[in-house]
């Protein structure tokens, strides 16, 4: 695969590739992080190259060839433009492309009919735009787009960015080749989103934690009552299966909702019949700080807990301080996980913070993802 430090890009025009898919509060961006991340980039191009034109999807708008104004970029342009100090063009459509503009960045590219469906002539006509096409959207590329793989496989030239150089490294040093002992984290709501990423890291961890609806869904099909929690009936058979494993972890103790709303601790064995799980209990993390203390490597996905809700995002808290306070190799990655750090105050304490969430998951369970089978094969 190529990089940035292969290519000459004096005289040259780019077409870059970005996740730049933040949250728009009042026509304001509200979180910068991705384009933060994707800010050296950004700088480099626009310093080595004649012409830059990013590109770059917001939200899931309707592909119809129109501007849905509540998917615009306009605040993504404007938030860059402040970070850089300098002027960012938003072309409106592919004709609105001024060429004689340094750095332009072309409207939400979802809005554009073909996209998902990674038409081809659109993928030719997106790829035609530069000489070089560089793809750093890694959250995005578990996506087979025309913005994804589609620009890469009709570029005459492509590499990756900085931030696809970051991520490739951070998770091969923590899932290809890790330093043991190997300890990984997931929580979320559905086994069935996530099973073959937990098979997977079974057969590859020492030891694995599971939260949330999924470790409900594990503790159903072992014949223990989670009263009215969220769960999966009708993957008792895998959850059994995944839990029967000696490498996986269940908590014992968790925060429940009682029918008179108060909230309380219980132990597995005290959960009635009227109760909900929504958190797992910061005791049962006091008394098991041994999983985490020898660990080498830790990987991190998906909070334990309704975070939303600040009486059930103690447990998730208290977690992130864990694996920020080890001395492990840690990475940590989808939205949600990233939200439990901040609210933990540990985010800039952790080994390494992805920006994908599914090609994170992909990544993690062993699966090619399109736009980076595209670069190695280009």
């Amino acid at each position: 695969m190529k990089y940035l430090r292969d290519i000459d890009f004096s005289g040259k025009s780019v077409l870059l590739r970005l996740d730049l898919n933040t949250p728009i509060d009042s026509g304001k961006v509200s979180d910068n992080e991705r384009i933060v991340r994707s800010l050296k980039t950004i700088e480099f191009l626009a310093d080595q190259s004649k012409r830059l034109i990013i590109i770059s999807h917001l939200g899931r708008p309707q592909e119809n060839n129109e501007i849905q104004p509540e998917y615009s970029l306009k605040p993504v342009a404007e938030e860059l433009s402040k970070l850089i100090a300098k002027k960012v063009d938003l072309a409106e459509s592919l004709s609105d492309i001024d060429e004689t503009n340094s750095l332009t960045l072309l409207e939400n590219v979802r809005f554009l009919e073909g996209e998902k469906s990674n038409n081809d002539k659109l993928a030719k006509t997106l790829s035609s735009l530069a000489d070089v096409v560089v793809f750093d959207a890694f959250a995005t590329s578990h996506r087979a787009h025309a913005s994804t793989s589609g620009i890469i496989s009709h570029s005459k030239e492509a590499c990756a960015g900085y931030l696809i150089e970051e991520e490739l490294y951070s998770l091969n040093k923590a899932f290809s080749d890790p330093k043991r002992p190997f300890v990984a984290v997931i929580g979320g709501s559905k086994v069935s989103t996530k099973l073959g990423l937990l098979d997977s890291l079974a057969s590859k961890v020492d030891l694995l934690l599971l939260g949330g609806g999924i470790a409900n869904t594990c503790l159903l099909s072992q014949g223990k009552s989670i009263g009215n929690s969220l769960a999966e009936e009708s993957m008792l058979h895998e959850a059994k299966r995944l839990s029967e494993n000696k490498k996986v972890i269940i908590p014992d103790k968790f925060m429940v909702l009682t029918e008179n709303g108060m909230v309380i601790e219980k132990t597995t064995d005290e959960i009635e019949d009227t109760d909900q799980i929504f958190d797992v209990s910061e005791n049962f993390f006091r008394e098991n700080d041994d999983l985490f203390k020898e660990a080498k490597t830790i990987i991190w996905n998906g909070p334990i807990g309704m975070i939303e809700d600040d009486r059930f995002s103690k447990g998730t808290v208290r977690l992130a301080k864990i694996i920020s306070s080890s001395n492990a190799f840690s990475v940590i990655g989808g939205g949600d996980t990233i939200a439990g750090a901040k609210k933990a105050k540990v985010l800039d304490k952790v080994g390494y913070v992805s920006t994908a969430g599914g090609a994170f998951l992909e990544f993690l369970e062993g699966k090619q993802l399109p736009a980076i089978a595209c670069l190695e094969n280009k």
